[in-house]
């Protein structure tokens, strides 16, 4: 499509204004350099908009009444920034001295983003001539727009994480217990303690999970029963996962004290509901003909199901555990009261290969909460982020290995 030159050099201004005042909303730099140019686009790409408008065919009172509001808001942008009356000792305070304070270096990049994106809505109108294509092409750049938004938050804390843990990963970081309060040492502990934790949730959790959407989905006849459990389990799934830790704390604490077993077992109850409901939609996705085909050549009702519908349902299944390993991995609330101390003591292990259960563990986690209490008062933060980017790289490596079993079954899958 070609745009004449005062248009499309209105579309440049504008995405000019975007790019620059969403990365200033995110890095907060010095708005010195950049507040002039600032003011001269919020001049310029109006007026450039306007002429634009006025040589378009069709226009109604109505798109003339949006458009000189935008044009309003620009202008209003550029009145205070042009004033001083925002200027860098400009705050709005918090009320009672609770919640946020909104600085300068945040409400100028805002209001500048603000004025891009409408400027950005009438550009695109002004093409399209105010037609049903030009809301199409709006609510499709809207849809990009978010999806590269959350690409570029994501990709940010990532590279913030790496940037700043890289360099204090070493051999003797992964493999020796922490010492005078975090300031020295590594985190061989609480990467263990991490480990066996989430081992032994998925080993309660998983059994559990399966064999109860197995039970609602293939053997349960009573339609009310099942939607009743299913109501309840979406209602256990939105707990917060403190409420699992009180729970902990008043029971299983008193059983085993707090020790690995009882971590362990708080982590799988809260990973339960996630594997029951995505077991249930993925034995729903196995067609009946499958079950019906077994029956037919005279398998029992446990033959079809272990030969025929688990196997094909096994990828969504291996989702819903996928999903409970990151749940596992990521929580502390319900394991700080129940299951793990900061002590440096290392696992100990039953002739060498199983963990014991009666015994407080470190944790990749609450080791981390830790040290972010210490800032400050310590020189622990290059230890914190590398702390930070060895949970996520745990994470994303237990992920990709049932993502590989995942394609491994559902590259088995025939229908």
């Amino acid at each position: 499509m070609k745009l004449k030159p005062a248009l499309a050099a209105s579309v440049v201004i504008s995405a000019f204004l975007f790019v620059s005042s969403l990365i200033c909303l995110i890095l907060q730099p010095e708005l010195d350099r950049i507040k002039p140019i600032w003011e001269a686009s919020l001049i310029l790409c109006p007026l450039l908009i306007l002429g634009s408008y006025l040589t378009m065919k069709g226009a109604s009172v109505r798109t003339a009444l949006l458009f000189i509001l935008d044009i309003l808001f620009c202008g209003s942008v550029f009145y205070l920034s042009y004033s001083g009356a925002l200027n860098p000792d400009f705050i709005i305070k918090r009320p009672l001295g609770v919640g946020a304070s909104f600085e300068y270096s945040f409400l100028l990049p805002l209001l500048v983003l603000v004025a891009s994106l409408l400027c950005i809505k009438d550009a695109l109108n002004i093409v399209y001539g105010y037609t049903a294509r030009g809301r199409e092409a709006l609510v499709f750049l809207g849809i990009r727009m978010s999806a590269m938004l959350s690409i570029i938050l994501l990709g940010g804390i990532l590279f913030i994480i790496i940037y700043k843990g890289i360099w204090v990963i070493n051999w003797e970081f992964l493999t020796s217990p922490h010492r005078r309060l975090g300031q020295a040492g590594g985190i061989s502990t609480a990467i263990l303690g991490s480990l066996w934790m989430v081992l032994g949730a998925m080993l309660i959790s998983s059994p559990l999970g399966i064999g109860a959407a197995i039970y609602l989905h293939e053997y349960s006849k009573s339609e009310r029963l099942n939607r009743l459990i299913t109501i309840a389990v979406s209602c256990l799934n939105g707990v917060p996962s403190v409420v699992y830790g009180l729970f902990g704390l008043a029971f299983l604490v008193s059983l085993f004290g707090v020790s690995l077993i009882s971590g362990s077992i708080i982590l799988g109850l809260i990973n339960i509901p996630t594997i029951i409901l995505t077991s249930q939609e993925a034995l729903k996705s196995v067609p009946n003909s499958l079950r019906e085909g077994s029956m037919a050549l005279g398998a029992t009702k446990w033959q079809t199901i272990r030969k025929v519908v688990l196997p094909s349902a096994m990828p969504g299944i291996l989702t819903g555990v996928i999903m409970g390993v990151a749940k596992a991995s990521g929580e502390t609330a319900p394991i700080m009261w129940t299951a793990v101390t900061f002590t440096a003591s290392p696992v100990q292990m039953i002739y060498g290969v199983i963990p014991d259960l009666f015994q407080p563990v470190n944790n990749l986690n609450y080791h981390l909460l830790n040290l972010i209490y210490f800032l400050g008062a310590w020189d622990v933060e290059a230890r914190a982020w590398g702390t930070a980017l060895v949970l996520i790289s745990l994470v994303l490596s237990t992920n990709l290995l049932a993502i590989v079993v995942r394609n491994y079954y559902r590259k088995k899958i025939s229908w």
